[in-house]
């Protein structure tokens, strides 16, 4: 059985820096950091009995809960039906009928590029 960990951090880049022959001038290697003011949430699963990672991190940025809470839920596969309803599945459905729902949000000043449902209508109603 393994344990499902969800953490708030930092997340670094690797980099690495070539001198004019090729050479490796410096590196930092890629890592993430707890940290509870990060702005990264990483998700992955450990061992129970070794409390070490059974895989790679799974890096997301804090404010995309609609990518990472899925991914938890998928991890922890709850033997009964969630009581969240399939969102993305009513919205589409209501976009498909005429229902602006858009409208709503832009009249709160809210920025689209940064929606869930933006980009859902953009990958279309094939669902």
């Amino acid at each position: 059985m393994s344990i499902v960990c969800i953490g708030i951090g930092d997340a670094t880049m690797g980099r690495r820096t070539l001198g004019p022959n090729g050479e490796v001038v410096s590196e930092t290697k890629a890592h993430w950091e707890s940290n509870p003011q990060g702005g990264s949430v990483a998700v992955w699963t450990a061992s129970e009995k070794t409390d070490e990672p059974e895989g790679p991190v799974e890096l997301y940025g804090d404010w995309d809960a609609a990518h990472y809470l899925p991914r938890v839920l998928e991890l922890l596969h709850p033997r009964r039906r969630i009581n969240v309803p399939d969102l993305k599945s009513m919205i589409l459905a209501a976009d498909k009928e005429g229902c602006g729902l858009c409208d709503y949000c832009q009249r709160c000043g809210y920025d689209c590029r940064y929606c869930i449902i933006t980009e859902w209508k953009e990958e279309g109603h094939d669902e």
